[in-house]
């Protein structure tokens, strides 16, 4: 925000300001004829600074719609000059926050949490279905189709049948979770991860595409980014949803060195793929079993040579042994990479003592759904509070997708 903006919001403010602490002054007469005269330039006037600060010309905490028939009335005076100073209160503490913003990226992360808790839950659903409904047609389009294919992951969006699944479970997330939202952005150890972060959300919101471009990593391969990890010789490796070893290609292409890499798959397929396509390298062991919290057996859910492979509990006729990291491996991990398509969560908790005694680096896939984004780092924070916190993004889909997190 410019300063130019500022005192120019702030003007606004403190007139209104002015003119409630006039109208509480006033007595019953000449309150009733003062009140008909401002009503409509204090209307205009917190519209306008409403919608600078939260984009949004209605807040929830100030009902504009309910007062406008009682504004005349001097029996409800007191509660009328109750919201206005509510009202001042509040903007003003807002402005303050998003003119000492650190750029323009963290003005925004703050405007959106305020917008967040401050407007109401229908309004930001009705906003965000504006915001879809003024794209081409053909990328609405494409963007149903995407979101059709993916809808176990984050909801339906199908225009056509006013299916709106995806944005009302984005703005539940956003509601009920801004608190983790605002914990995370104040963790994460760069503005690259920062800018990732908030491109997620505006995302969200709004389907521009713009910030899926501009939060896309165009240095590195997926998850090995040399600003963050470094690995030698005595690395232990593990990859969780390995499928035909790219990810492990990609490593060994990038840093030559390891001491052995662990390559988890769950479908028989991808894993013959992995051996193959690893053939040339010593101290690889490929292991078909799915990771969880505990071990057991699962069942195998998805397409062969397909990377978007699950087990579920759900009987489907295949059969999958399902392990704890902890217990399967019990020598030092040092870094443990994960892709399992929404079981990041138990396959975490799964390695609880790797994470607590070793501090392997953390590699993980955190959009699978709507809450890994800040779960997963509340879960690693919890085991091991010394790690220090990333997100990438990797991704060129219609939505934010391929988004790793680091913990290291």
């Amino acid at each position: 925000m410019t300063k130019d903006v500022y005192v120019q919001l702030k003007g606004i403010l403190d007139t209104v300001n002015k003119a409630v602490v006039r109208l509480h002054k006033l007595g019953p007469k000449e309150y009733m004829k003062a009140v008909g005269l401002l009503t409509g330039d204090l209307y205009s006037a917190v519209s306008a600074v409403n919608l600078q600060l939260l984009d949004d010309d209605s807040v929830d905490f100030c009902d504009m719609n309910y007062l406008e028939g009682r504004i005349t009335d001097c029996v409800h005076k007191d509660e009328l000059i109750k919201q206005y100073k509510l009202w001042y209160g509040t903007m003003s503490d807002i402005l303050e926050e998003q003119y000492h913003a650190l750029n323009s990226w963290d003005e925004k992360f703050i405007k959106l949490m305020n917008r967040v808790k401050y407007v109401d839950f229908d309004r930001l659903v009705d906003s965000a279905k504006c915001s879809l409904m003024k794209l081409d047609g053909e990328v609405r389009d494409k963007l149903c189709a995407y979101y059709h294919g993916l809808e176990d992951m984050w909801g339906t969006l199908d225009i056509a049948n006013e299916r709106y699944d995806v944005i009302t479970n984005r703005i539940t997330a956003l509601k009920e979770h801004r608190e983790d939202f605002i914990w995370l952005y104040g963790r994460l150890g760069d503005w690259r991860s920062r800018m990732v972060l908030v491109s997620i959300l505006y995302n969200w919101i709004t389907f521009e595409l713009d910030y899926i471009y501009d939060m896309k990593e165009a240095n590195f391969t997926d998850y090995f980014d040399l600003d963050l990890v470094q690995c030698g010789e005595e690395e232990v490796v593990v990859d969780l949803g390995a499928w035909t070893g790219d990810s492990m290609q990609n490593y060994i292409n990038t840093y030559s060195k390891y001491k052995k890499i662990y390559c988890y798959e769950i479908d028989k397929i991808s894993m013959e793929a992995a051996k193959k396509n690893l053939a040339e390298y010593s101290n690889i062991e490929f292991r078909n079993k799915g990771v969880g919290s505990r071990t057991g057996l699962m069942y195998l859910a998805g397409n062969p040579m397909s990377s978007g492979n699950k087990v579920v509990s759900v009987n489907t006729g295949f059969e999958i042994e399902v392990v704890s990291l902890d217990d399967d491996i019990t020598e030092k991990v040092t870094l443990i990479k994960m892709d399992i398509e929404g079981a990041e969560q138990e396959a975490l908790l799964g390695c609880r003592r790797h994470i607590e005694e070793e501090m392997p680096k953390l590699l993980i896939s955190v959009y699978h759904n709507n809450e890994d984004i800040w779960k997963i780092p509340r879960m690693a924070e919890e085991m091991n509070s010394e790690y220090r916190f990333y997100l990438r993004s990797n991704g060129s889909q219609w939505g934010p997708a391929e988004i790793v997190f680091f913990a290291l």
